[in-house]
């Protein structure tokens, strides 16, 4: 193996082993969050408030701006370090900026955005106290999101990835230790819990950027403000015109990053009128959010280079390798959505059930995770062909799409949640992900960059037979084994299921696989 790909390789397998490291983090620090506060009124408010932190995480601090930025870094590079630099700062004010202008706005009329994000929470109410005063002092990561960005990507284009890809653990660390302060002083279900929890969001922010900025230091393109280096921006001379360029090509990557979330806070704002809700959707979105991460991380880091490849000339087979992507997708994400609907109970139950968090918290969040569930191999394959649109250069029919799908979810979940309640309104968040699904197989067949044969649909309907299968024998095995009593022995019950569904569905596809090798001859 050669040097370089040598050290592709590690960095590769130190970026995955610090994601890993954050994801497990992130589940401690849900779990934790959950004892603490519950799926109660209280816990209802906070999750309300950090409705725009979290979205800020998830299209900035998660990468996807990054896919319009170091691009347009890399491109200012070639008129010397002075040029990247420039960009930088100015891409660094102007988004800062926006974020702060922002976060102002939302605090100053949080009331209404509170009537807006929950409008089942009642005006004068507890939920809506506390709602508001969390909102107000969480917004502030906001900007703090915009800065670790830059300097996230001016640390990942000079392919410093170790430091850059520990921010987000950092951040959980730092929630963390708020949430043990909490405990250890028994404010268990209180709004100082919430308040608390909602002033280490920010502080988080500040971790993620220190780091951010530490591993971007001495880096060419670093931007810095302290007057006398020579690093030093010069706002009067900043290409801002590229700046807002950079804001602009990034727009159609946020949106498609943010599609799970957006949906998850319309589902949530419909639901809002019942107890609990709003927090259980968020409990049973962050269960979810692993395995759709793995797919967007497997298009981004495998599909979009093997496209772009092919729209350069430079590579063969790219509507085929967009189809062989969406079955691998579907390889992963129906299995784990059959596991994730029939295990939803005992999942909830060894992951959540401690603390604050009862029975009632558990059935409530394992109802809604296995509505939820049934949206994830649709989602997943969703980022599949939006990764295929924005190469094939299909990306204003792809904003087309996603913004339709969230009105179809606003109409979902209102009719949903008038009728059946907070599952209704969860339920239209697979309703919108499977309509976008099959507008965007037709949009990029019918422009040649989507190739779907016999095959495939019948390889893709053997994986859908095997993951049914698979539901079954484990939702017999579930139901008549009987629950054990104790945490470590749920734990230990749960495991065999789910080793038991990963053998069921891995004999199965194996079998199947062999047979359409013999079909093939």
């Amino acid at each position: 193996m050669s040097s370089p790909v040598r050290m592709l390789a590690a960095r590769t397998s130190l970026v995955s082993a610090a994601t890993l490291a954050s994801r497990v983090f992130g589940f401690v620090r849900d779990a934790a969050t959950a004892a603490i506060l519950g799926a109660g009124p209280v816990a209802d408010a906070l999750t309300a408030a950090l409705s725009l932190p979290l979205l800020a995480r998830r299209l900035l601090a998660e990468g996807a701006f990054n896919l319009a930025f170091i691009p347009a870094l890399v491109r200012a590079e070639r008129g010397g370090p002075r040029a990247a630099r420039r960009l930088a700062g100015a891409t660094l004010i102007v988004l800062a900026g926006v974020l702060l202008g922002l976060a102002l706005v939302a605090a100053l009329f949080m009331p209404q955005l509170i009537r807006v994000l929950a409008p089942g929470f009642l005006p004068d109410g507890d939920r809506a106290t506390v709602a508001i005063l969390c909102g107000r002092v969480a917004v502030l990561y906001l900007p703090l999101a915009g800065l670790a960005a830059i300097y996230g990507g001016v640390a990942n284009t000079a392919q410093r990835v170790l430091v850059a890809a520990l921010a987000p653990l950092a951040a959980n660390l730092t929630v963390l230790a708020v949430i043990a302060v909490l405990l250890a002083r028994d404010l268990v279900a209180s709004d100082v819990a919430a308040l608390a929890i909602a002033a280490a969001t920010v502080a988080a922010g500040f971790s993620q950027w220190f780091l951010m900025m530490g591993a971007a230091r001495g880096c060419p393109a670093a931007p810095t403000l302290s007057p006398g280096q020579g690093g030093c921006v010069e706002p009067a001379s900043l290409p801002w015109r590229a700046a807002f360029g950079v804001l602009r090509a990034a727009s159609p990557a946020l949106l498609f990053a943010g599609l799970s979330q957006f949906r998850i806070i319309i589902a949530a704002a419909f639901a809002s009128g019942s107890e609990g809700a709003v927090a259980a959707l968020n409990y049973a979105q962050r269960l979810m959010d692993l395995p759709l991460g793995l797919v967007g991380a497997s298009a981004g880091a495998v599909l979009v280079p093997l496209l772009a490849r092919h729209a350069a000339g430079t590579g063969d087979g790219g509507p085929r390798a967009a189809a062989g992507a969406l079955l691998t997708a579907l390889a992963f994400a129906l299995p784990a959505a059959v596991g994730l609907a029939v295990l939803a109970h005992p999942i909830v139950v060894v992951l959540f059930q401690r603390g604050a968090f009862d029975t009632q918290d558990s059935a409530l969040t394992a109802n809604l995770l296995a509505v939820l569930a049934l949206a994830l191999p649709a989602q997943g394959l969703e980022r599949i062909l939006s990764a295929t649109a924005a190469t094939f250069g299909l990306v204003r029919g792809a904003e087309r799409i996603a913004l339709g799908s969230l009105g179809l979810c606003v109409l979902s979940a209102a009719l949903g949640g008038h009728l059946v309640g907070p599952v209704g309104a969860a339920g239209a968040v697979a309703v919108s992900a499977f309509a976008s699904l099959a507008v965007f197989v037709v949009l990029l067949a019918r422009h040649g960059a989507l190739a779907i044969d016999r095959r495939m649909v019948g390889a893709a309907i053997g994986l859908l037979a095997s993951a049914l299968a698979m539901g079954a024998v484990v939702g017999i095995a579930d139901a008549h084994w009987a629950g054990w009593t104790g945490a470590p022995a749920q734990a230990l019950r749960l495991a065999a299921l789910v080793g038991l569904g990963v053998g069921v569905y891995g004999g199965l596809g194996l079998g199947f696989k062999r047979w359409i090798g013999r079909g093939k001859r």
